[in-house]
């Protein structure tokens, strides 16, 4: 058993731990301690009116005050803002394309998305207007992620998806979303790993003593098994979903992440 004061500093430190690639991320973005101070604030605020009211009652700025240390002034603030982070129709639009043309007939085949014309029965205007109800062109989306480099057009003039391209560093809309998303929903199941007994799946692979030429070969490795799981996943995960159109109870989501770090690159810049 640890007592409190122990607690505390192991905790700070796994905190200062977990924050130095974010921090190092901002710097290079130039985002200040102060801008990243007001977000933290911004942060606790939403956290204590949504997660920790009373009987079903919003806490006060008061309480608010106590449970978060933010000072009353900033509360009144913050709480008459509106910066609900929410994804754009258009986001929404992509996420939905893309899941099904790398998932569903017939517009995937045997694991693999198909090339596309860019209209017909199965073709990439038939694929958009799935989710737009034609309320955005086409044309407008596959310019838009012609410039992305997220498709490119063959030879006989198909459209194919890039999957590389998808992983590109370019910080569009998209990106930024999922980069929250995603770490976002690992942070919440590892929280909950902490503190409470019914545990959420959390595992990693962890080898430090590896050679440059073993890191490219498992790099390789994780990436396709990776995406082999990722790729099944989606597919039974799209099928469920629509299985569960009509159900009452279909209002939950779940989020299996892949990831693959190495310090090498790092050491090599």
């Amino acid at each position: 058993m640890v007592n409190d004061d122990t607690e505390n500093r192991l905790l700070l430190r796994s905190l200062k731990h977990l924050l130095k690639p974010l921090i190092r991320f901002l710097i290079n973005k130039q985002i200040t301690l102060a801008t990243l101070v007001e977000v933290v604030k911004s942060a606790y605020v939403e956290v204590a009116e949504s997660d920790f009211a009373v009987e079903g009652k919003s806490p006060t700025d008061s309480r608010i005050n106590l449970l978060t240390g933010v000072h009353r002034k900033d509360v009144k603030r913050l709480r008459d803002q509106d910066d609900a982070f929410e994804p754009s129709d258009r986001l929404s639009i992509n996420s939905l394309m893309l899941a099904t043309w790398q998932a569903e007939a017939p517009y995937c085949k045997k694991g693999v998305p198909v090339p596309l014309p860019m209209t017909g029965p199965v073709s990439f205007e038939s694929l958009a207007n799935l989710y737009t109800r034609q309320n955005i062109r086409a044309s407008s989306i596959l310019e838009n992620w012609k410039n992305l480099s997220w498709i490119t057009e063959s030879e006989k003039g198909l459209w194919e998806l890039n999957l590389d391209a998808l992983q590109a560093n370019q910080l569009t809309e998209d990106q930024l979303y999922f980069f929250s998303e995603n770490l976002a929903d690992h942070l919440a199941a590892s929280t909950h790993n902490l503190v409470n007994d019914k545990k959420h799946f959390e595992r990693a692979v962890f080898y430090n003593h590896l050679s440059p030429d073993s890191i490219e070969v498992l790099r390789r490795s994780a990436k396709t098994q990776a995406m082999d799981v990722l790729r099944s996943l989606n597919k039974e995960a799209l099928a469920l979903q629509k299985q569960d159109r009509q159900h009452e109870q279909a209002h939950y989501r779940f989020r299996l992440g892949s990831y693959f770090y190495t310090d090498m690159d790092e050491k090599q810049k």
